[in-house]
């Protein structure tokens, strides 16, 4: 390593974020499940999971009586699960400390970008949602409760995505920030590469034993006769082999993905 790129690495490791984990205040969960419900990508998820809730919405007829029978029942929900909530909490933070700072370390070596020194702390949120949404511009996602290691992986994709749109942002400073949410293409190819980087990347893989590939609808998904995601796991893993910089990967995965937005946009 020559002396520059060893100054460089010290300057992405300098300064690693704390993260914690918390339950998340029942306002703040009233308000996701409003927005999140009414998504025709999440619909199936609170269909078997919060009938009761998607028969509340039906009948509701404006925003504040739906905010108001919601609050209750997630009130009498949350009573019913906080001691669940509560160890689980205790769980996720103890797997969590014993992985998250390499974590953290690696994804920062690996990006090529050092984690902010505005943002001095990650908060996980765990809550009864059945999605688990992100909030790039503070550092806090959602997690579930019922599984210590999916919850430490969903950490790991949630936490993975600051990073890299940071990096994006510094690849691609032009683009506008509504292209990092859903439905559009820089969301859409973030959602496909986070999972191949858990994946793929040794470390990464070694620390949070992923299971997951990503979406269930990806394994439908062809570009020519291969998967997205095989098509997209080989662009990564031929640019990293031939020694890419991070931002030269983006630039070629960011090609890809606008040559093959169609099939994309079939999640």
């Amino acid at each position: 390593m020559t002396i520059e790129n060893q100054n460089n690495m010290e300057s992405y490791l300098e300064k690693l974020p704390e993260s914690k984990f918390e339950l998340i205040d029942i306002d703040r969960e009233t308000e996701l499940f409003y927005s999140f419900i009414k998504r025709g990508r999440f619909s199936f998820l609170f269909d078997k999971y919060f009938p009761e809730l998607v028969a509340i919405q039906k009948e509701c007829k404006n925003k504040n009586e739906c905010m108001e029978k919601f609050k209750e029942f997630l009130e009498n929900l949350a009573t019913e699960t906080k001691e669940k909530m509560l160890v689980a909490k205790q769980e996720i933070e103890s797997g969590w400390e014993k992985i998250g700072p390499e974590f953290l370390e690696v994804l920062s070596e690996h990006f090529e970008t050092s984690w902010p020194e505005n943002k001095p702390e990650i908060v996980g949120f765990v809550s009864n949602m059945p999605v688990y949404p992100r909030f790039l511009d503070k550092y806090q996602f959602c997690v579930g409760y019922e599984n210590t290691s999916k919850s430490i992986e969903t950490s790991a994709h949630e936490i993975l995505h600051f990073l890299w749109f940071k990096k994006w942002k510094e690849v691609f400073p032009e683009m506008d920030r509504r292209e990092y949410e859903s439905p559009r293409l820089a969301w859409r190819l973030s959602e496909i590469m986070d999972p191949i980087i858990l994946q793929c990347h040794p470390k990464i893989k070694e620390l949070i034993k992923p299971k997951s590939w990503g979406y269930s609808s990806f394994k439908d998904i062809k570009i020519g006769d291969v998967s997205m995601t095989e098509y997209f796991k080989k662009i990564y893993l031929d640019s990293v082999a031939s020694g890419d910089n991070f931002e030269t990967t983006l630039k070629k995965l960011w090609e890809e993905a606008q040559k093959h937005e169609e099939e994309i946009s079939k999640f």
